[in-house]
């Protein structure tokens, strides 16, 4: 045997040593993609015909598997991680698909409080498709591990470090966009505006590669200081005289507020809805296309507050948690710039989808959250007759004009039979789980309904001019894979009409000072904030005039893919993108230019600084108890001696009580001070602390019976 076909098999038999590296890299791949699908057809489907595509998430894998060999020295080792991690996330996507139509996306790990939230209704994870994929994915990958023939590497320290930049070679060849590009080798388009299709299409593992840039957006073409300072003075003032007349503006985002009437083939045994329906005939009305289905309520709140648009930030980014660290000039700041009080209701966690930073970020001078609600739930949630309260509460309490944005929780997802005490409403004309989770959906929509009619009703009575909007942030999910629409016929299969029908929601904007007139309304939620200044007949800001006239012309905002349909040019909305950057990404130099006051320095969280006045002490047999009086003590609150929580309840009187044994509170004086704690017991806020010195009164007195 010559010396050349000597190397040649000897090389061959090196080479063929480490080919099992790439089939456990297939392997895995197949696993991702079953439980990112949720099916075993589709997932193997996809793997016979979208080869090339298979190929480059393989090599995904195995630039991970080469890169954590380097580092272990163990290819078992790395093999077991890899795939625990890969099939983890794939497995969540999978999850989150089902629920929300839209699969993990990098970003997604800036949310994992708010994932872990909504475990609690993930009832059918463990399915066939997930258990038989595991135990699949056990067996065989033993078999590959430990029964075949063992790959057998020297891995010593130049081995290792070959490996390390093999991989990183690779990684970046599949990564970059540039000369050095893979995914144009076998013709792969990012489908950025769709991400479930591009999951679909490019699989999981390489969809989420591409995903990574988007964390860090590019700029646009033409951002610079001179062109911002032109189109932030190319609009006109959508006001030119401001009114007489400061009305109060109040803002209500209803949670999965929709109109299920519509559908042609339901009967409700009683409307819903029917005082939306009755102020919808009289006052302005219309639909809004949302950015969201099923969830991420925040983004349509974003684009309400701050006119910025969803459509030019990577579809299932979430800005509240990736973008605003920094003042963001917003509804809640060019009114409190006017001398309004712009006060944030949310009867949810003060952590979630980092509304406390976020809202001072966007100028409110208060945020009143969940903690300081009174505990009155309907269903899992706080019912939205509780923010109809604090609504008008925070109105009464502040001396001037208010602005307030509320967000509700009633009829937040789920919408299976059981979530109510009782569902009122009987659907016919669908049955099984469709019927259910229509039937409950009717139940949460009567809440908000009743929140609607008490809000207006207190303001029909009311001498403050008030505008109240009110509209649904996205249609509610109603079982994986649309379910319900489909059942009762509203959705097609491969509806034309699939992004009206499942992106529309219902908008009112109604009022108890301006003479009658009604706007039949359709635009994008971004275009909101501007309508409702204009009518009130208050300034705005640059943006919101750039807005406004942008509105005149092109009101509704689709998906990039949807432009040419809709007779959008990409061109006519560079303008409203560049200022977006400047605003989100840039150097804000329209905001430099006209020295925009955002941030409230004296920004609280609750409604209103939270203050110890007084404390009582008063002795209950062997033990004392301690009655805190002061202002905007929360139902929540909880009062601390010398630095050590007590159970604390609140009485009829407003006051905070605890009962504690003597030893709790040691030698006069002690310190006595009022918190408030989260969900992940952290504390929201505290008060002064107060040092208390008196004795305690033998006979307790009426206050604390």
């Amino acid at each position: 045997m010559g010396e050349l076909q000597l190397a040649l098999r000897t090389y061959g038999r090196r080479t063929a040593t480490r080919l099992p590296l790439l089939l456990w890299a297939v392997w895995i791949v197949v696993l991702v993609e079953v439980l990112s699908r949720g099916q075993w057809g589709e997932s193997l489907g996809w793997t016979f015909t979208a080869i090339p595509v298979l190929g480059l998430n393989a090599l995904v894998v195995l630039g991970l598997l080469l890169l954590l060999t380097a580092i272990t020295a163990s290819v078992r080792i790395s093999f077991w991680l890899v795939s625990s991690v890969c099939l983890g996330f794939g497995l969540v996507s999978g999850v989150k698909l089902s629920i929300l139509g839209v699969p993990f996306l990098p970003w997604d790990l800036l949310l994992t409080s708010e994932t872990q939230d909504m475990t609690q209704y993930i009832s059918g994870i463990f399915n066939f498709t997930i258990i038989s994929g595991f135990i699949a994915f056990v067996v065989i990958s033993i078999v590959l591990l430990y029964k075949l023939p063992r790959l057998v590497l020297r891995l010593g320290w130049k081995h290792r470090i070959t490996m390390g930049l093999v991989s990183a070679l690779l990684l970046v060849a599949i990564y970059n966009d540039g000369a050095v590009n893979l995914k144009r080798l076998v013709n792969v388009q990012n489908i950025a505006w769709d991400q479930t299709e591009n999951v679909r299409t490019n699989g999981f593992l390489l969809t989420t590669m591409m995903n990574i840039k988007y964390l860090f957006l590019s700029e646009p073409g033409g951002y610079d200081e001179k062109s911002i300072r032109a189109l932030a003075s190319s609009a006109p003032p959508a006001v030119t005289q401001a009114a007489d007349v400061k009305p109060n503006i109040i803002v209500v985002l209803s949670e999965s507020f929709w109109d299920p009437t519509q559908i042609k083939g339901l009967s409700f045994s009683r409307d819903p809805i029917p005082f939306y329906h009755e102020l919808a005939s009289k006052y302005s009305s219309g639909t809004m296309l949302s950015p969201q289905y099923g969830g991420g309520t925040a983004n349509v709140e974003f684009e309400v507050l701050t006119g910025n648009s969803m459509r030019f930030l990577p579809q299932g980014s979430t800005p509240y948690n990736q973008y605003i660290d920094k003042g963001i000039d917003s509804l809640a700041s060019i009114l409190a710039r006017q001398g309004y009080t712009s006060t944030a209701i949310n009867p949810f966690h003060s952590w979630f989808y980092n509304s406390k930073s976020v809202y001072q970020n966007f100028g409110f001078s208060k945020y009143i959250s969940q903690e300081f609600f009174v505990p009155d739930y309907e269903g899992p949630y706080l019912a939205d007759r509780g923010v109809a309260k604090e609504i008008i509460q925070a109105s009464e309490a502040s001396s001037g004009t208010d602005f307030i944005f509320a967000n509700t929780m009633e009829n937040h997802y789920h919408y299976y039979p059981g979530k109510f005490k009782e569902n009122t409403i009987e659907v016919t004309g669908v049955t099984g789980e469709a019927k259910g989770m229509f039937e409950t959906l009717a139940q949460g929509l009567t809440g908000a309904d009743n929140m609607l009619k008490s809000l207006v009703t207190h303001y029909e009575q009311s001498k403050e001019p008030t505008i109240i909007v009110f509209f649904g942030d996205h249609l509610p999910s109603l079982g994986d894979d649309y379910q319900a629409y489909k059942d009762s016929g509203y959705l097609l299969p491969d509806d034309p009409d699939f992004l009206n029908k499942i992106h529309r929601v219902p908008v009112l904007v109604w009022n108890n000072y301006l003479p009658e007139h009604q706007d039949k309304l359709d635009m994008s939620p971004s275009f909101l904030g501007p309508y409702a200044l204009k009518l009130a007949g208050l300034e705005g800001s640059y943006y919101t005039d750039y807005l406004n006239q942008l509105a005149q012309t092109t009101p509704v905002i689709p998906p990039k893919n949807m432009y040419a349909q809709l007779g959008i040019s990409e061109e006519s909305l560079s303008g409203y993108e560049k200022l977006q950057y400047d605003i989100l990404f840039g150097k804000q130099y329209a905001y430099k230019d006209r020295q925009l006051a955002i941030k409230d320095p004296n920004y609280v969280i609750g409604p209103g600084r939270l203050e110890v006045d007084h404390v009582k002490l008063a002795e209950v047999g062997s033990d004392r108890v301690i009655t805190v009086e002061g202002r905007n003590l929360p139902a929540q609150g909880i009062v601390q001696i010398n630095g050590t929580p007590v159970q604390t309840e609140r009485n009829a009187y407003g006051q905070l009580t605890a009962t504690v044994k003597q030893e709790t509170l040691g030698q006069l004086p002690c310190k006595v001070e009022v918190i408030v704690k989260d969900s992940k017991d952290k504390i929201v806020v505290r008060s002064n602390t107060y040092a208390y010195d008196q004795p305690a009164s033998i006979a307790a007195d009426a206050s604390v019976q």
